[in-house]
């Protein structure tokens, strides 16, 4: 039998505290429609813990349908920018369970598609072997390769990877400063002539200022309510050795 892709929910605690929240506000309610003035909790109370239960539950299936559809409908979009044309080497900066870097190799031939992660295993239950599991599951595991490492600090030399992509997940990175050397980092580690595809939920704006002063051209992809917050796609280029020759002469 084959095995199926476990790509995990997005932030699993919150989604489970919000169902069993949901649940217990709403029980007063439900055993006073059961047995009316059994319920210790008078009616207009139950009435209210009733409402906010049903928003607790509205929001704990809005979080699991961005988990399991949503962020599929976004991937597809980032690696469909990205245009590969199957011999890249394609970098996916926290990777994760592999959504986004199985979506980069399944676009592949002779190319590679590598994730770099700290596993962070609050989110999603990450880990460095469900991420292979994914990959062999989805039959692309001799085009990935699964390193740990800091996106802050990639190790890799310059101008390694043809493509780089990120989902979700600059955000988490506690300070600007390090957000923005991330950021850097993907320029620097990217060829010239080369893509950047970012979505994230929050700072996207200063991402794409990032790119700009780093000489790369910066276009959005659009909007996508994940969670239902708006949050951006980001589309760069580098430019072509000749271009980046051009860029170090102006501003020398």
């Amino acid at each position: 039998m084959r095995q199926r892709t476990k790509y995990g929910i997005d932030a699993p605690r919150v989604v489970r505290a919000y169902i069993v929240f949901g649940i217990l506000l709403a029980l007063p309610a439900l055993i006073n429609l059961a047995w009316p003035g059994s319920s210790p909790i008078p009616g207009p109370w139950s009435i209210g813990a009733a409402l906010f239960a049903v928003l607790l539950l509205a929001w704990a299936a809005v979080m699991l349908r961005s988990s399991l559809v949503g962020k599929m409908r976004v991937r597809d979009c980032l690696v469909d920018a990205l245009d590969l044309s199957g011999s890249e080497r394609v970098l996916d900066a926290g990777c994760g369970r592999g959504l986004a870097l199985i979506g980069c190799a399944k676009k592949l031939t002779t190319g590679k598609a590598v994730g770099i992660d700290l596993w962070a295993g609050h989110l999603s239950g990450n880990n460095p072997e469900a991420a292979r599991a994914n990959a062999v599951a989805e039959s692309v595991a001799d085009r990935v390769e699964i390193e740990t490492g800091d996106i802050t600090r990639l190790p890799f030399s310059d101008a390694a990877f043809d493509a780089v992509i990120s989902m979700t997940v600059i955000h988490n990175i506690p300070s600007q400063e390090r957000r923005d050397q991330a950021v850097r980092e993907f320029v620097r580690v990217l060829k010239p002539g080369g893509r950047v595809a970012i979505f994230d939920l929050l700072h996207t704006a200063r991402y794409a200022e990032i790119l700009r002063q780093a000489g790369l051209t910066v276009e959005s992809l659009g909007t996508d309510l994940l969670w239902l917050w708006p949050c951006r796609s980001l589309l760069a280029r580098k430019p072509e050795a000749g271009g980046l020759q051009g860029l170090v002469t102006a501003s020398s």
